[in-house]
């Protein structure tokens, strides 16, 4: 075994994992030029409104708006009035802004690519200025566009403003300034003359759900405040004006988004304006009922595509419908022309629209003008080309999955090579292939965790007797003790998208004394383990008692401050002892509120706890007595990246890392009656172990294989403004804390175990960890993308299968190849100087 065969395998894995990706994700291909009136009518169909306001509620669900608990009173009086119609519309996975702001706008479908590029700000390929959309139109007939908030509109149509003030949407923390920001130009704008249409985008409703839930105490009053602006803006308005309220996506029961739930795609979206009482006058009909009872699969009124959005606003508009819309014209708002003819010519235009994308028989009668048979044409047209496939580039494909299959067939002959069959090799082996298997079935897929339980079960039981002393009672006890802290920390969140079940959670989320003591009693106990690990280590040793404690005590003093701001600012409830710790800390800081707080002492903690890193670092390089240095090396380290995560992660899952800290604890036991075992072996075993626990955590932590679990909570802890490069690291250790801490766990266990440092020196135990790691993530790998390109045409696709391949990309690029690879490696080189 050589480092250049681990390297070798390593980059044309990552090579392989690339390429597969870019011809698997290639970028939509539109229809160029924009649209243009298709057909010629001796009367042709007359604009209902000449401006338009949209008002966009970023993750509007339906129920927010149209349920019996929904805070929308003013909503619900216009729906009775009969001056709004509400609609449930269906956003199209994946549900995050940017794709469904390309559907609103373009009547496209989204490009599940959408989806990653959503979090790149800085990202110029989002521009939709070459496409054409309703914007356009507006634009080429002379209108004045304006916008204030979510600046994804800025990039999206650059040039296209009149006037507009961006906001970034990604400061999840925010609730209020980022629809303040929105809301002090509506004075202005509603007296003004100067726009034909004005579109605002309200955030915080989103940034609650991603900090709280739908439940957050916070969410009726930010409905209430949406409502009141709701108000204001139909008093403002006359007959020739339009409000559109709508939400670009919804949310999921713990408020993320992203994937493809009935709460995540069911979006609000009601029409206002007094000119619709006209439509229930003509059709003699009674107007809609509001609110409604709570529907469970989020269903009221109307359910229509979300795109259709946009021919709708082509007809009321009159304008052309855009080049690439896929939407149908909704039929509600037909009766607002007297004229049968504007009525068929608008249908028939929106007919005609379809043969930009081939050629449809319809057939007309010339005497009787049916509306059914139209709308049974565009709605089975519409079905048609939503379900079309993406056109895939096959030769890429191909190529990334013989690069990632060459990497396997590498690393693999290597280990046997080295190995031989008498090793961990043939049961790590079957362990590898079992979970890769899993990829090739969607609901194995789901329900990821089910597998990782079964596996760690079978897993700890081979490392508890692969001594020579098989009836050693010590190794029975520490495994038995492993599994009881593995079932609690099973039990601790809702595992996998379809079971939910009652969780330790929900138990320490009950707003009574007794359980947010029990809650933050676990979470002190939880940071003074660690912060008395670092505190008993090589610190304290080799520099002064006083400056470990104080290292020790500051670190936990502010992230227990800071974890106690965190929840004072999203409602929850803490300890009434420390409500008068924390009105001091936010006064000694001159500020208003805990809100404001957050970020200097997520600052302050930052700084200190690079200050000890930089500390005990350089007590390796500069201390001369190496004995001494490396007294708990590793273990210091493991010990600050736990306080990092710990950090980095909901005050609710913090406890978890107690029982991590135990079966740390025993798995090193288990590991130091390894002396008569083979050491390759061994190694073997720990790297097995090591790999099963992160992955089980990571889905303890309440982590799927969904993007509407990735968790934005702790993404802007210390962060002012958005920072990809920040953010995306800090979303990184918040959503892969558990596998983080086990790959410094392994260190340790590793380097501090004398029945293996003894036989191995730390260059060559160190290459065997690498092997055994790139032997299992280039065989799931394989797995998992050759599932997706056998599977590319499955229903499940875009909403199960896609998804799993940009977590492996997160596991092999960010876990294996920069945590594994570049961090710890890099620390066991530094520790070798």
């Amino acid at each position: 075994m050589n480092w250049l065969s681990i390297i070798t395998t390593l980059l044309v894995q990552l090579a392989g994992i690339l390429v597969f990706c870019i011809g698997f994700f290639p970028s939509k291909t539109v229809l160029q030029g924009h649209g243009s009136f298709l057909t010629t009518s001796e009367e042709p169909f007359t604009p209902q409104f000449d401006r338009v306001i949209v008002m966009v509620v970023d993750a509007l669900r339906s129920d927010f708006m149209f349920s019996e608990e929904s805070q929308f009173h003013y909503v619900h009086k216009l729906i009775r009035d009969g001056s709004a119609l509400g609609f449930t519309a269906f956003a199209n996975p994946p549900t995050v802004t940017l794709p469904r702001l390309k559907g609103i706008t373009t009547g496209t479908t989204p490009n599940f690519l959408d989806a990653v590029l959503n979090v790149v700000e800085e990202d110029e390929s989002n521009s939709l200025s070459s496409q054409d959309s309703w914007l356009y139109q507006l634009k080429s007939q002379g209108k004045k566009i304006h916008m204030y908030g979510d600046d994804t509109w800025i990039k999206l149509f650059p040039g296209m403003f009149d006037t507009f003030e961006g906001t970034s949407s990604f400061f999840v923390s925010d609730f209020t300034e980022v629809d303040n920001n929105v809301t002090r130009h509506l004075d202005t704008e509603l007296n003004s003359k100067e726009w034909d249409c004005l579109i605002l985008h309200y955030l915080g409703l989103d940034h609650i759900g991603h900090k709280g839930g739908p439940n957050s105490i916070f969410m009726k009053p930010k409905q209430q405040e949406m409502d009141s602006i709701v108000e204001r803006i139909h008093r403002s308005m006359d007959d020739r004006t339009l409000l559109v309220v709508l939400g670009d996506h919804g949310m999921n029961e713990i408020g993320n988004h992203g994937g493809s739930s009935h709460g995540e795609t069911s979006a609000a979206l009601a029409f206002i304006s007094d000119k619709f009482q006209k439509l229930n006058k003509e059709s003699q009909s009674q107007p809609q009922i509001a609110p409604l009872p709570v529907s469970e699969d989020y269903q009221y009124y109307n359910k229509i595509q979300q795109i259709d959005i946009v021919p709708t606003l082509a007809g009321l508009l009159r304008f052309p419908i855009p080049k690439n819309s896929l939407g149908v014209f909704i039929r509600d708002f037909l009766s607002l022309w007297d004229s049968q003819h504007q009525r068929e010519n608008l249908l028939v235009e929106n007919l005609e629209h379809y043969k930009n994308f081939g050629e449809f028989q319809f057939e007309k009668e010339e005497k009787e003008f049916n509306e059914d048979v139209i709308y049974e044409s565009l709605h089975s047209l519409q079905s048609d080309l939503t379900r079309s496939s993406t056109n895939y580039n096959i030769p890429r494909i191909q190529i990334g999955l013989s690069l990632v299959g060459f990497s396997f067939l590498l690393i693999l002959s290597t280990c046997a090579k080295s190995l031989g069959l008498f090793s961990a090799l043939p049961l790590f082996m079957l362990f590898t292939v079992t979970i890769g298997s899993t990829a090739f079935g969607s609901s194995l897929v789901e329900e990821e965790h089910q597998i990782w339980w079964w596996i760690v079960t079978l897993t700890v039981g081979v490392v508890c007797f692969a001594t020579v002393n098989s009836t050693d009672r010590a190794n029975i006890i520490n495994g038995l003790v492993i599994m009881a802290c593995l079932r609690f920390i099973r039990g601790w969140n809702t595992m996998g998208q379809k079971f939910i079940g009652y969780t330790f959670v929900d138990f320490l989320n009950i707003n009574d004394s007794l359980h947010i003591y029990i809650k933050w009693i676990l979470i002190v106990v939880t940071v003074t383990v660690y912060s008395f690990g670092l505190n008993s280590g090589g610190i304290t040793k080799l520099t002064h008692p006083l400056i470990g404690f104080g290292a020790s005590f500051l670190l936990s003093i502010i992230t227990v401050t800071y974890k106690l701001l965190s929840s004072v600012a999203q409602g929850d409830g803490i300890p009434q002892e420390s409500i008068q710790f924390i009105a001091y800390t936010v006064n000694q800081l001159n500020l208003k509120n805990a809100n404001e707080a957050l970020i200097d002492v997520a600052v302050l903690f930052f700084r200190v706890w690079g200050a000890v890193v930089v500390l005990r670092l350089s007590l390796v390089v500069l201390f001369r007595d190496k004995s001494k240095s490396h007294y708990w090396f590793f273990t210091d380290i493991h010990n600050l990246i736990t306080i990092l995560l710990i950090f980095q992660t909901t005050e609710v899952n913090i406890p978890i890392f107690l029982f991590l800290a135990i079966i740390k604890n025993r798995f090193g036991c288990i590991v130091d009656s390894y002396k008569s075992q083979s050491t390759k072996s061994t190694i073997g075993y720990i790297t097995l172990t090591s790999i099963v626990l992160q992955n089980l955590t990571f889905f303890a932590f309440g982590r799927t294989n969904s993007l509407n679990t990735v968790d934005l909570s702790n993404a802007y802890n210390g962060v002012s403004s958005y920072d990809i490069v920040t953010v995306g690291l800090l979303t990184f250790l918040s959503n892969f804390s558990g596998a983080i801490y086990w790959s410094f766990a392994t260190l340790p266990i590793l380097f501090e175990n004398q029945s293996i440092s003894l036989k191995l020196d730390k260059c060559e135990s160190l290459r065997w960890k690498y092997a055994y790691g790139c032997l299992f993530y280039t065989t799931t790998t394989l797995f998992v993308l050759g599932s997706c390109f056998i599977q590319r045409y499955h229903l499940f696709i875009w909403t199960v299968f896609s998804p799993k391949i940009l977590y492996s990309i997160v596991w092999n690029f960010f876990v294996q190849f920069f945590v594994e690879f570049i961090v710890c490696g890099g620390i066991v080189w530094l520790s070798m100087i």
